[in-house]
């Protein structure tokens, strides 16, 4: 309830609601724009390429060049495979800019996380108490720093192995490494975006535990049965046949759900107390 103790009608929620959805919807629209006018270079007028491209050039590297990146590097060289063989090719007339859009969009996330994160807390800010802001905070702060986590760690680890048993698949199978650049700028915004959301997993458990839908003592009893559905979901939607890319992405899910079930353990010991 609001400091005043007056309840607003649900109609004035909703308003209030969409004007936040429209500014969250609003700062990232413009932020994509910027990465699309603002120069690379300040030498611009000898030779303009907008931000975004160069950019695009930075996350082919750090993808495909498998010998820069020391997790996909051991397993690029086991499976023989050189990032420099793959070529990136336009299907269509805009497939580049496609390519770009997705980019773009996964920075905005990024970036505009901590200012998304504040327009969300001045949304709930005016029905909760005092030590409901704290926690509300905490939560919030948490939540990005959870899910941002996982963008990286997909970033820099799940997607690199990925491309380099995609590669691998193609050469054994006598074709040429050659991909489409929207596929490949799609895949990375899906995969870093899921993960991102996948190691939100922790607070969402804890969540339903507080509403006391599940308990850390469901969670110990269960744990095979989800161990083992992790790995069969993980290992669906992976692209690759390999175990390779499965063991990245369940390993820290097993690992966040153990996290999951000592933050409940400790949470009810509090309530306890």
């Amino acid at each position: 309830m609001s400091e005043e103790g007056e309840e607003k009608p649900l109609t004035e929620h909703l308003v209030e609601l969409l004007e936040t959805l429209r500014k969250i919807i609003i700062y990232n629209i413009v932020f994509i724009l910027l990465l699309f006018m603002v120069p690379s270079s300040p030498n611009f007028l000898q030779g303009y390429t907008p931000l975004i491209f160069s950019l695009m050039q930075r996350v082919q590297r750090d993808m495909l060049d498998f010998n820069t990146n020391p997790v996909a590097r051991p397993i690029a060289r086991v499976l023989g495979v050189k990032g420099g063989d793959v070529i990136l090719i336009a299907n269509g007339w805009f497939d580049s800019l496609i390519g770009a859009l997705y980019l773009a969009a996964l920075i905005a996330v990024v970036v505009m996380g901590p200012v998304t994160v504040y327009l969300v807390y001045k949304y709930v800010e005016p029905g909760l108490y005092e030590h409901e802001k704290r926690a509300a905070k905490k939560y919030l702060v948490a939540i990005f720093a959870l899910f941002l986590s996982g963008v990286v760690y997909a970033y820099y680890v799940i997607m690199p192995i990925m491309f380099a048993v995609a590669v691998w698949l193609t050469v054994i199978g006598g074709a040429k490494p050659i991909f489409s650049i929207e596929d490949f700028y799609n895949t990375i915004l899906v995969g870093c975006l899921s993960t991102g959301v996948i190691f939100m997993l922790p607070l969402f458990l804890l969540f339903l535990a507080r509403l006391g839908f599940i308990t850390s003592d469901a969670l110990k009893k269960n744990w095979r049965l989800v161990t083992f559905a992790t790995f069969a979901v993980t290992a669906a939607i992976t692209p690759d046949p390999t175990p390779i890319s499965m063991l990245a992405l369940s390993l820290p899910f097993v690992g966040l759900y153990s996290l999951s079930v000592w933050l409940i353990e400790k949470a009810e010991k509090k309530r306890e107390d």
